[in-house]
């Protein structure tokens, strides 16, 4: 990672009272509001003691975080919530329908709880929550959730507010989050992987035209700030361009899948495996081997690319 006038990818504070915390791979987003703070992102559970106590460095009363976005119901996007939001008393959490309905969802939670502790294997940062955070934690299903729709505002006061907007095709349950002020969006994984600020690989794990679809409706948007899932923040021509070159990026891997399909002879398995290995370096602090598999695979599959998968159990 490094930083250039329209990427930036470090840590803690930057503008229009935007902070990054955890880590630059698995953020979450605390926004100074005009009468108190906002997060977006939920990150993963092992980095909870690590933003907790970021949270603590800058905000004087926990009691100020008001505001929680979630955009998807994946486990790290959400992983932080049951063990932070105890801490927060004031906390609103938002989320889609979808979302709400996936943390109530047993089967749903057995596989978060699984893919949650193969990051304490293979993440650097990983931090065992200590005896207090534990005594408090709260279950997924039990997690209070204000469910936002397309187009659905919420109000910090008269010239600042937060859009909601549904962007699925990675998750049926996204919501990207707008504010129109800054013109800054919250993108979380509509546009898939950023390899580069110009180039671009695809995260379809639900629907493949809901996730075309999705960028070009945010095509359509003004962005001066794109704040990315993983990796950082873009800025001015590269932030307004990201979701026409993500798509781009969508056709530019479907033609390069073929290739490499038809060169493997059609061996959808080796296929996904040599594909998986050229592009998983950027997720693997995050995202287990066998997990880049089985989701590139499937993707592979929404794609057309390769017959129905046999995932790795």
């Amino acid at each position: 990672m490094q930083n250039t006038r329209q990427w930036q990818a470090h840590m803690g504070e930057h503008d229009n009272g935007l902070h990054l915390l955890g880590t630059i791979d698995v953020p979450i987003f605390l926004l100074k509001l005009s009468d108190g703070w906002a997060l977006i992102e939920g990150s993963v559970e092992p980095l909870a003691p690590l933003i907790l106590r970021q949270l603590k460095s800058i905000v004087s009363d926990l009691g100020l975080i008001k505001h929680w976005f979630i955009t998807h119901s994946h486990y790290d996007h959400i992983g932080t919530v049951p063990l932070l939001l105890p801490w927060l008393p004031n906390a609103k959490v938002y989320a889609s329908a979808l979302t709400k309905k996936a943390l109530r969802n047993p089967k749903a939670n057995e596989v978060t709880y699984k893919l949650t502790q193969s990051l304490y294997r293979i993440m650097p940062e990983a931090e065992r929550p200590d005896d207090e955070l534990e005594q408090h934690r709260m279950a997924l299903a039990d997690i209070p959730v204000t469910v936002l729709e397309e187009g659905d505002e919420v109000h910090f006061d008269a010239d600042h507010s937060m859009v909601a907007l549904a962007t699925p095709g990675h998750a049926k349950c996204l919501l990207s989050f707008y504010e129109p002020q800054y013109k800054r969006l919250y993108v979380s994984d509509t546009l898939g992987e950023m390899v580069s600020p110009s180039q671009w690989e695809p995260l379809i794990f639900q629907d493949y035209p809901a996730y075309i679809a999705s960028l070009v409706k945010l095509q359509g948007l003004a962005i001066e700030q794109l704040v990315l899932g993983h990796h950082g923040v873009l800025y001015g021509a590269l932030a307004q361009d990201a979701p026409k070159l993500a798509e781009q990026g969508v056709y530019r891997f479907i033609e390069q899948a073929k290739h490499v399909y038809s060169e493997l002879a059609q061996d959808a398995q080796k296929t996904a495996q040599h594909i998986s290995e050229l592009t998983r370096d950027s997720t693997g602090t995050f995202v287990s081997k066998k997990l880049h598999y089985n989701g590139t695979l499937l993707m592979l599959t929404l794609l057309g690319v390769v017959p129905h998968p046999e995932l790795v159990e």
